[in-house]
């Protein structure tokens, strides 16, 4: 076989392995984590997400409000874990006896704070082109303030970075009054 020819042939493969595949050209597609909270499907940036785990070890925190179900032990940290179906409001939705029956799912989320949101499940990584996200207006209840975007099958995109500052999570004072 000819030098010039197995180079040429090697150049083809090259180029050829470099390409985008046809289903990701434009390469700015997004990586949601789909978590599921009773009937209802929230999407969060895989990039805002430490970890997936099973719930194990919740120690409950007297005094605090309901959503907030207690505190984990990550690798030697003390990590808040939120209700995700307490919090907003979901009507039979949310794990809400994990403490009890160690069921649940943690995904430890890192915006603005670390804080582990308890889930039913975490079921899947999906990509999705930023065309497929419609934005939405500002919301004027809780449930729906962190949900930034909805997919066309109405997966919900949450902005943890909007959840985890709602002043309503901060203990030990009245949501609205100045920190001090």
């Amino acid at each position: 076989m000819n030098p010039d020819h197995v180079q040429q042939v090697l150049e083809e493969r090259a180029r050829a392995l470099a390409r985008a595949p046809d289903d990701q050209a434009d390469g700015d597609e997004i990586e949601l984590v789909v978590l599921t909270v009773g009937a209802e499907r929230y999407g969060i940036d895989v990039r805002l997400i430490r970890e997936v785990r099973p719930l194990a070890g919740l120690a409950p925190v007297p005094g605090t409000p309901d959503h907030w179900a207690g505190l984990i032990n990550l690798r030697g940290s003390l990590c808040p874990v939120l209700s995700l179906g307490r919090y907003l409001r979901l009507v039979g939705g949310g794990p809400d006896d994990a403490a009890e029956d160690g069921s649940g799912v943690l995904v430890v989320v890192t915006a603005p704070f670390t804080a582990a949101l308890l889930v039913d499940a975490a079921a899947e990584v999906r990509r999705c082109p930023p065309a497929a996200l419609r934005a939405l207006g500002p919301a004027d209840d809780r449930s729906h303030a962190a949900v930034k975007s909805v997919t066309g099958d109405l997966l919900q995109v949450l902005d943890p970075a909007i959840l985890l500052a709602d002043p309503a999570l901060v203990v030990g004072r009245e949501a609205g009054e100045p920190r001090r």
